[in-house]
């Protein structure tokens, strides 16, 4: 991590997320699976995109950070009957990340340093029927046409980061959260290993798992709705200093 001859320092990095998702979505009490394995990652290329960027001073600092996903989870089997065999639900997931902090460095530069600040999050869900067979004679308990969802909301958060050497040109960073506001405790973590240049700069890979549990009594047409997630991956970026 450079420093300039005034004492501050700065980093850009550019990341992307290889996304996998464990939850489900609950519209008007229609419950749908919210699922990308491993496998899928692979198969799809379900991949997100990052940018990072800091700017500080001795102990104190500040960060941005924007995350990009859009996600295609499989889809979940409609209950037959009241619909015929084979017939799914499909869904669409675009999200939209901020999150902004302040950092206050132990040691300055390179150092453990406690975060605090506030992420926005935006999710645009939309869900599709596929019904393999005649048009149905009664109403089901899920929606016969498209549908879509946009939550979006404000959560506070604390944390800390921790910064080791462990070689020569070696790396070891940790990164974790709690927050709290619109959205039930959510949580992050993020560990990296890093191999550094002799320019500073930094090739990044490492791992990130986020968790958030939503819900609105009034969130779908009046209706109940909810998400309950925990998105997870590898991580692979460049860190210009």
């Amino acid at each position: 991590m450079a420093q300039s001859s005034d004492g501050w320092d700065w980093k850009i990095a550019p990341y992307l997320w290889t996304v996998g998702i464990d939850g489900s979505a609950t519209l008007a009490g229609y419950d749908q699976d919210l699922d990308v394995s491993f496998s899928d990652i692979l198969s799809d290329f379900e991949v997100g995109g990052s940018l990072f960027a800091e700017i500080g001073k001795g102990h104190h600092a500040l960060s941005l950070d924007y995350t990009y996903l859009r996600l295609r989870p499989d889809p979940t089997p409609l209950p037959s009957p009241p619909t015929p065999p084979d017939s799914t639900m499909a869904t669409k997931m675009t999200i939209n990340i901020l999150e902004a902090a302040y950092n206050y460095r132990f040691d300055g530069l390179g150092s453990t340093a406690f975060v605090g600040g506030a992420r926005y999050m935006d999710i645009a869900l939309r869900l599709t029927p596929e019904i393999n067979g005649p048009e149905l004679p009664i109403e089901p308990p899920f929606p016969q046409e498209p549908v879509e969802f946009g939550p979006s909301w404000w959560d506070a958060f604390v944390g800390v980061k921790t910064f080791n050497r462990i070689g020569a040109n070696w790396d070891f960073e940790f990164y974790g959260t709690l927050g709290y506001g619109e959205s039930d405790w959510p949580w992050t973590l993020q560990a990296m290993f890093s191999r550094r240049f002799s320019n500073d700069n930094r090739l990044g890979l490492g791992a990130r798992v986020w968790g958030i549990d939503y819900s609105d009594k009034d969130g779908f047409m009046g209706e109940y709705a909810a998400i309950d997630a925990t998105f997870f991956g590898l991580l692979i970026g460049y860190e210009f200093n």
